[in-house]
């Protein structure tokens, strides 16, 4: 118990180390003071240029997928044999990871909005459920130029496909079955909570579009 409570912790604190906002500060930047004042990879993209929100990206995406990984490894066994502590684990380190990201304990508990880094878990957790998200986020993208509703649609993918890939109406419900997409929905009801000023300027069409490979 005391060895998964430091697990915990420490997930977070990794969730909480904010690239966006120390790439920034090497650029002599503060994101917080610029574009959208959000310190994750969109606004490093607008901000300072595609190449680095690209490499805000894969690091908030790295330090959600590597200790998730390890801990997957470290259980040792197929993710439909997780037993309840072991899901609970798995899924606690996940959400602390995320957290961490949108509410780092660095920054005053003001983060990014967790997609980065959800994706980089869902990848190291559930690779076919990310398959889909990711799916829903590129064709959203390239219809609205919107990274904020791609990002709140690939949420949506997320748990719906979660739910259709291991929920069975077999009267038994194992720990992945109902733990896994109930998570994942709390998580998506975290994003939905940080993007409520983007679907604000969304419904009055005030939000920026992403220019591919612009600046």
């Amino acid at each position: 118990m005391v060895e998964n409570i430091f697990l915990l912790l420490g997930s977070y604190l990794i969730g909480s180390i904010s690239f966006g906002h120390l790439i920034g500060r090497l650029k002599g930047i503060d994101l917080r003071q610029h574009g959208s004042h959000n310190i994750g990879a969109t606004n490093a993209w607008r901000v300072l240029g595609w190449r680095w929100g690209v490499s805000v990206f894969i690091l908030d995406f790295l330090k959600g997928f590597l200790p998730l990984y390890w801990v997957m490894r470290r259980i040792g066994v197929n993710l439909a044999d997780f037993n309840l502590g072991q899901m609970g684990l798995m899924l606690g380190v996940m959400l602390a990871l995320v957290l961490g990201h949108t509410f780092t304990c660095f920054l005053r508990f003001r983060g990014g909005k967790g997609v980065a880094t959800m994706a980089g878990c869902l990848v190291a957790a559930f690779p076919l459920v990310a398959g889909w998200a990711v799916l829903g986020w590129v064709v959203t993208l390239l219809f609205t130029r919107y990274v904020s509703l791609s990002s709140l649609v690939a949420g949506v993918v997320m748990v719906g496909t979660s739910t259709l890939l291991y929920v069975k109406i077999d009267g038994v419900l194992m720990p992945v079955e109902w733990m896994a997409p109930g998570m994942l929905g709390l998580i998506l009801l975290l994003v939905v909570l940080r993007h409520r000023s983007n679907i604000a300027r969304i419904l009055t069409r005030t939000e920026p579009k992403v220019h591919l490979f612009g600046r």
